[in-house]
C-alpha cells in the first residue's frame, strides 16, 4: 500500500544547482563545536570578502551569543525561521552582524518547528515540508550569498532532517572520544538516509574540535577508527583541528566575540584577553582554508564527471 512517506518524489523537487554553496554543520552528539564552528567559518569568509548567511537552526541560539546580538531588538528567537520554514513566508535576515555576515536567527521558536511538522505528518504537504521546508526558503535568496552555513542541533531528527534537505557539504566537528564517534556514525547515517530526496548531499569532512594541542597521537588513533567506523578512507578526516582552550570560549560568548576578534583585543587589553585566542584564531583559519579547499576539489570533481548540478 502506498503511504505518505513512500509519495514523495523520487526526483529532486528543488532547484539544488542554486544550493550549491550551502553547508551543514553537524553531528549527533552536542557540545562538540557546531555553533562555534559555524560563527567562525563564517565570519572568516566574510571577513574575506564573500557575502555569508549564517542559519541559526538551534533552539538555544548560539550563535547569537557568540555573535553578541542575543537579547537585542535584531533577535527574534527564531520568529522568521518558523514561519519560513512551516508557512513558507520568506526569510528575513539580520544584516551584517559583521560586515558581510548576515544571519538567520535561532531560539525557542525553532524548537516549535518540531511539535507543527509532527503534527502534519500524515499528510503529502506536511511531510514534504519536513524534508523541504528549508531548503525552499533559502533557495529564495541563495544567490544573494557566496556561502551559506547551517548550524544544526544534536538529537533532533526533523530540524537535522530539514538542514541536510538544503545542503550539498556536510562538515563534522568531534571530539576524540567514544560518544563522538557514535554521533558521527548517526550524522553518516542521516546523510545516506536523506540522500533519496537530496541526491547531491555528501559528506565533506570531519574534523577534531577541542582537542589538546599536544594530543598528536590521540588524533592518529582516531583517524583509524574514524575510517573503520565510515567504511571509507581515512582522508575524510582533516589534519586540521580547533585546539581546546576554556578561556577563549568563555570569552566568546561574555564578549560575543569570536576568537580572531579577541586576538585584535589582545593588544588593547592584554590582561582581560587570554593569550590562547591567538593560537585558537589561528586553528580556524586553518581550518576554513581546509574546508574550502576540499569543497572546490570535490566540485572541480564532480564538474569533470558531469554529475555537479
Amino acid at each position: 500500500m502506498n503511504t505518505v512517506v513512500s509519495s514523495l518524489p523520487e526526483v529532486p523537487v528543488v532547484d539544488y544547482s542554486r544550493l550549491s554553496r550551502v553547508y551543514v554543520v553537524g553531528n549527533g552528539k552536542g557540545g562538540v563545536g557546531k555553533s562555534n564552528t559555524t560563527a567562525h567559518l563564517g565570519a572568516l569568509v566574510a571577513l574575506d570578502g564573500a557575502r555569508v548567511l549564517l542559519v541559526d537552526l538551534n533552539g538555544q541560539g548560539n550563535i547569537g551569543h557568540l555573535l553578541g546580538y542575543a537579547n537585542t531588538e535584531q533577535d527574534d528567537q527564531g520568529r522568521n525561521l518558523f514561519s519560513a520554514v512551516t508557512t513558507g513566508v520568506p526569510l528575513t535576515p539580520i544584516k551584517d552582524v559583521r560586515p558581510g555576515l548576515d544571519v538567520v536567527a535561532g531560539g525557542h521558536y525553532v524548537r516549535m518547528i518540531n511539535s507543527v511538522l509532527q503534527g502534519e505528518a500524515g499528510t503529502h504537504a506536511g511531510v514534504f515540508r519536513s524534508h523541504f521546508g528549508l531548503a525552499l526558503a533559502l533557495v529564495q535568496l541563495a544567490d544573494q550569498y557566496g556561502l551559506i552555513i547551517i548550524d544544526s542541533p544534536p538529537e533532533n531528527q526533523t530540524l537535522l532532517r530539514l538542514a541536510l534537505g538544503a545542503a550539498r557539504f556536510v562538515i563534522v566537528p568531534m571530539k576524540t572520544d567514544g560518544l563522538s564517534r557514535i554521533g558521527l556514525r548517526d550524522i553518516a547515517r542521516d546523510i545516506r538516509e536523506m540522500r533519496e530526496h537530496n541526491p547531491y548531499l555528501m559528506l565533506l569532512a570531519v574534523f577534531v574540535f577541542g582537542s589538546g594541542s599536544g594530543s598528536k597521537k590521540i588524533r592518529r588513533e582516531l583517524r583509524k577508527r574514524v575510517s573503520a567506523d565510515l567504511g571509507q578512507s581515512g582522508d575524510v578526516l582533516l589534519d586540521e583541528f580547533v585546539r581546546h582552550a576554556e578561556t577563549v570560549a568563555d570569552q566568546s560568548v561574555m564578549y560575543g566575540l569570536l576568537a580572531h576578534e579577541l586576538d585584535a583585543e589582545l593588544k588593547n587589553n592584554p590582561k582581560l584577553i587570554a593569550e590562547t585566542a591567538r593560537a585558537v584564531a589561528q586553528d580556524y583559519d586553518a581550518l576554513a582554508e581546509a574546508v574550502l579547499t576540499r569543497a572546490a576539489n570535490r566540485q572541480a570533481e564532480m564538474i569533470e564527471q558531469g554529475v555537479w548540478p
